[in-house]
This record gives structure tokens, C-alpha cells and sequence, in this order.
């Protein structure tokens, strides 16, 4: 736990806590309560509208919310949304900005463990996670030649969007066609591994897209594709058992039903000199300088 000073537009400044300092980049708002020194209040509960915060180290403008607590009569606490559940509860209730500052790592294991003597290649790709509503199945991949049982997985090509892949990578793994896409997770996920299929470490940034079946309308996939895979829907209560993948596990067990906060350990993003540090490397740092 931290406490800072943050500049305000009224020419002010507001002690401010966050609760996880390695967070700090993830901050999008803060939180006042109806009784402060700092800010003249002029209306109920909800975001002050004629005054925003400062955030202490991008200058980013940060909207305020007032509460009612207490506590907050002399203090703010700095809001990370995207990493903390009642942040993300209080962002989801008040419209504000989520940031993603931790991103979820996957290791390779076993066959997947990172060959140290073969180059790393860096890829974006989708997570296309397609449900039947019909019968509460979602549309997987059964890899024919290799341990691997997973969502509809791909790369994203040159100048397409995560939702655009999806859509591509879905009707070439499985032939549908007639699908809608609903909402992209706020979370990205990283994925380092051992692709032995392609003699490479990769570096993959996954992005999840979630949709629907609308018809099952379908063309016939190419033979190259229906030599290496085949399409299979499996029920929701089936899929823990079903996915081999572990990133594919995490979207299963944590972002199915909708987005919540990712509190764990991760590789920091979006967050200057912490990127590409693990977060819990960069908590024991701030530690020993306290």
C-alpha cells in the first residue's frame, strides 16, 4: 500500500492510496467520499462532472467517484479495475475505464517446454470461443496428430482485427459460416511455448472472441485442415475435461460467463519500465525498497 498526492483540475491535491503499487499504470479513476476537503460536491453519488484527477505518472485525465465511506473524508483510493474485483464491480456500475496491466502467462510443459536451441517468433492470435445456444455447445478443435484439444485457435493476418480472425480462422477450421461475434475479453492473454509442429518457440498474444451460432450453414473445409483436425461441439459441463490447451482453461474457467478482475501473477503490460516483468518479481522489488 502506497500513498500519493494527485493533482486535481481545481487546482487542489488529494492524498490517494493504491493498495497494490505495482498496479499503478492500471489506475483509471479515483474514489472520493460525499465528505472531503478536496472536492466541492454537487451531486449525489456517482462521477463528479466538473472535476477530474491526474494520473501521478502519464498525466492521463482520470475520472473521480464519490462514495459513501468514510474512510475516504481525507483520503482517495486509486481504482485499478481490470485487477481488482471491487474496482471492477465499482467500474462496471459507474461506466468507467478498464486497463489491463497484468496480462495472464502460460509456460510451454512436457512436449511444449521452450527449446533453447531454436529462435523465438512473436505472433498475434484468437482464442474464437462460438456456443450453439440451442444446446449449450461450443465449438472445439480435436487436433488428429498431436495431444491438443482446444477452442478454435489461429493467427491474426496483416490488417485484420481480432473479431475479423475469428470469424476467418472459424470457417476455415470447421466450415461455418453464419456466426455473430459478441464482445472481445478485456484481457489479453501471453502464451510462451514450444510449437515442435513448426521447429519454433513461439510468442503468442492472444486475443479471446467470444460469438454465436446463428445457423449451421457450412462450407467444406480445405484437406489439408480436415487431415490435421476436426470440429466437435462439446457441452459446457464437458469442456473442463475436454481442453488440453491451458490457456484455453484459464477462458473457460475464469472469462466463459463474462469478464471479472484478474488478480494473479502475470507479465506486466502497458506499464513503462515493469513490462515484460513478472508481477511478482516487480511486488518483491517494490518491497525491498520500503
Amino acid at each position: 500500500m502506497k500513498k500519493i498526492k494527485i493533482e486535481l483540475t481545481n487546482g487542489k491535491s488529494i492524498p490517494s492510496i493504491i493498495t497494490n503499487e505495482e498496479l499503478i499504470y492500471g489506475v483509471t479513476a479515483i474514489a472520493v467520499g460525499m465528505k472531503n476537503d478536496y472536492i466541492d460536491i454537487l451531486s449525489d453519488l456517482g462521477k463528479v462532472e466538473n472535476v477530474f484527477a491526474k494520473h501521478p505518472l502519464t498525466n492521463e485525465s482520470l475520472p473521480i467517484i464519490v462514495l459513501d465511506n468514510n474512510i475516504l473524508e481525507k483520503n482517495s483510493i486509486m481504482l485499478v479495475p481490470a485487477h481488482i474485483q471491487e474496482h471492477f464491480e465499482l467500474a462496471k456500475k459507474f461506466n468507467l475505464p478498464y486497463k489491463q496491466v497484468v496480462a495472464p502467462y502460460f509456460k510451454g510443459v512436457g512436449e511444449e517446454s521452450l527449446n533453447p536451441n531454436v529462435e523465438t517468433k512473436f505472433r498475434t492470435s484468437v482464442i474464437a470461443v462460438i456456443k450453439n445456444e440451442e444446446d449449450n455447445t461450443y465449438l472445439c478443435i480435436d487436433a488428429l496428430k498431436r495431444n491438443c484439444r482446444s477452442f478454435v485457435l489461429g493467427g491474426i493476418e496483416e490488417g485484420e482485427t481480432p473479431e475479423e480472425a475469428a470469424v476467418r480462422e472459424v470457417k476455415e477450421e470447421t466450415g461455418y459460416i453464419d456466426i455473430t461475434i459478441n464482445r472481445k475479453s478485456i484481457f489479453e492473454l501471453h502464451n510462451h511455448f514450444y510449437a515442435a509442429y513448426k521447429g519454433v518457440n513461439r510468442y503468442a498474444i492472444l486475443y479471446v472472441i467470444f460469438g454465436a451460432l446463428n445457423s449451421k450453414n457450412r462450407e467444406k473445409v480445405s484437406e489439408d485442415e480436415s487431415n490435421k483436425q476436426k470440429a466437435i461441439w462439446i457441452k459446457k459441463k464437458n469442456l473442463k475435461d475436454f481442453l488440453t490447451v491451458n490457456n484455453n482453461a484459464f477462458v473457460n474457467n475464469y472469462l466463459l460467463e463474462g469478464d471479472c478482475a484478474y488478480e494473479g501473477d502475470g507479465v506486466m503490460i502497458n506499464s513503462g519500465k515493469f513490462n515484460g516483468k513478472l508481477r511478482s518479481e516487480v511486488q518483491s522489488k517494490l518491497c525491498q525498497k520500503r
